[in-house]
């Protein structure tokens, strides 16, 4: 892989430490791993306690879907925290639009499919009509 270097699986198992169901899993192709880890460490090192709801695709780019803390009734952050951690995933949503999700070197977006991804050339040939990864 000449883009972006894999996250490792101790990296990934960090995030999943994080989800608000155990039994959730990050959702994107391995091309994605290492913005995953990166966006990671950004949101935990602010917000060491978040709670993940989602790592997934989402029209093409990366979801990372998550809240400040734990959820409890009422809310247990301000909208300035929400917000913050909402800038931090946006960066990585924006960079994921530019790495392709399968092998994670430079790609755009596809709309070849029922689901829009982003890959290069090479895998843009390799990735069937469903779209999985």
């Amino acid at each position: 892989m000449a883009g972006t270097s894999r996250a490792s699986g101790n990296e990934l198992d960090l995030v999943r430490q994080h989800f608000r169901d155990p039994s959730s899993d990050v959702e994107v192709g391995p091309g994605w791993w290492s913005l995953v880890a990166e966006c990671h460490r950004a949101v935990v090192a602010e917000f060491p306690e978040y709670e993940l709801l989602a790592v997934k695709q989402k029209w093409g780019v990366l979801a990372f879907q998550a809240f400040p803390r734990p959820w409890k009734p009422g809310g247990n952050w301000t909208s300035a925290e929400y917000a913050r951690l909402g800038s931090l995933a946006d960066a990585f949503a924006d960079r994921s639009g530019t790495v392709c999700e399968r092998c994670g070197d430079g790609g755009s977006q596809r709309e070849s499919r029922r689901i829009h991804l982003v890959l290069c050339d090479r895998c843009e040939t390799q990735v069937p009509e469903h779209g999985r990864i």
